[in-house]
């Protein structure tokens, strides 16, 4: 079954992290427009702080009234699994974001648990998403095996940062180009796609300073067929949402198009010259893609 036959999930273009650990920073990531939140509890805080951390995404999870909340779990082989998992709060509107992912394995005893604390609390099974977090070459190799396991993955991240584990692990260069991540970018989006997974999510931009330049990578993850990426920085979250959003000059070519079509349909015609390109129902299919995008986030200029 298609992961997104299960419910309609929101249309996601900025995920902005938040340590776990800083509650001082929840309100003011809420308020920076962000399409969703992830409180962190991985790398972001100390082993010294992550019950501390718990704590406080726990409250904030039981009082949130977000349409959706991720939370970053550590990697079940660090034996916090259910630590981890008793911060969620008894709703659907929150998601599980699992780290270094290589294989079906690493998500079956978090399913597990999630499908226990959803009896528990009289949710739906599979109300509670995953969205799996490639980090490594055989996590990229298993994606879409993962993907289709189990209905609740909904999504995936590529760890495509610079000086990150992928990057790490594949032992390419960063460039503003982003030649070393051209192959994993494709195969990612291809075996996302083919497993019917809703957000696919790339990497963070690590030079926070640098807006110019994580408009020129954003861009090239939406070139690829990416629907959203990650900002660790409230500064990023604008320029994020700008590029993962139609533009006014798509929704307008769209609806031309549409209409356009609908003239040739009429007519007993399947494709139509438009605007000096032959169109046909796949052109349909991406114009009427653009307009339900626009529809769920306002189109930029």
């Amino acid at each position: 079954m298609s992961c997104i036959d299960m419910c309609p999930l929101p249309n996601l273009r900025s995920l902005l992290f938040v340590p776990g650990s800083r509650e001082e920073l929840f309100p003011k990531a809420a308020a920076t427009g962000a399409d969703a939140i992830v409180l962190d509890l991985e790398d972001s805080v100390p082993p010294a702080f992550k019950q501390d951390a718990r704590a406080r995404v726990s409250g904030e999870l039981a009082r949130s009234s977000r349409p959706l909340t991720f939370v970053r779990i550590n990697h079940p082989g660090c034996g916090e699994l259910e630590k981890d998992l008793a911060v969620l709060a008894p709703h659907a509107a929150q998601a599980v974001m699992l780290p270094k992912v290589a294989g079906i394995q690493d998500v079956e005893p978090v399913d597990a648990r999630l499908a226990i604390f959803e009896r528990d609390n009289g949710l739906a099974p599979d109300s509670i998403s995953i969205l799996v977090v490639v980090e490594t070459s055989m996590g990229l190799r298993s994606l879409f095996d993962v993907l289709r396991s189990r209905p609740r993955i909904r999504g995936a991240g590529l760890a495509s940062a610079e000086e990150g584990d992928f990057m790490l692990d594949i032992g390419g260069r960063w460039t503003p180009t982003g030649e070393a991540l051209t192959y994993a970018r494709g195969k990612f989006v291809c075996d996302a796609r083919a497993a019917g997974a809703t957000w696919l999510v790339d990497g963070a931009f690590m030079k926070l300073q640098a807006l110019d330049a994580l408009r020129t990578e954003s861009c090239l993850a939406r070139n690829h067929g990416f629907s959203s990426k990650v900002a660790i920085h409230p500064s990023q979250v604008a320029v994020i949402n700008e590029v993962f959003s139609p533009t006014a000059e798509e929704v307008d070519r769209a609806r031309r198009l549409i209409g356009a079509f609908g003239e040739s349909e009429a007519m007993g015609r399947g494709a139509v010259k438009f605007r000096g390109m032959m169109i046909d129902y796949a052109n349909l299919r991406w114009a009427r893609r653009i307009l339900e995008l626009a529809q769920s986030h306002s189109p930029v200029a």
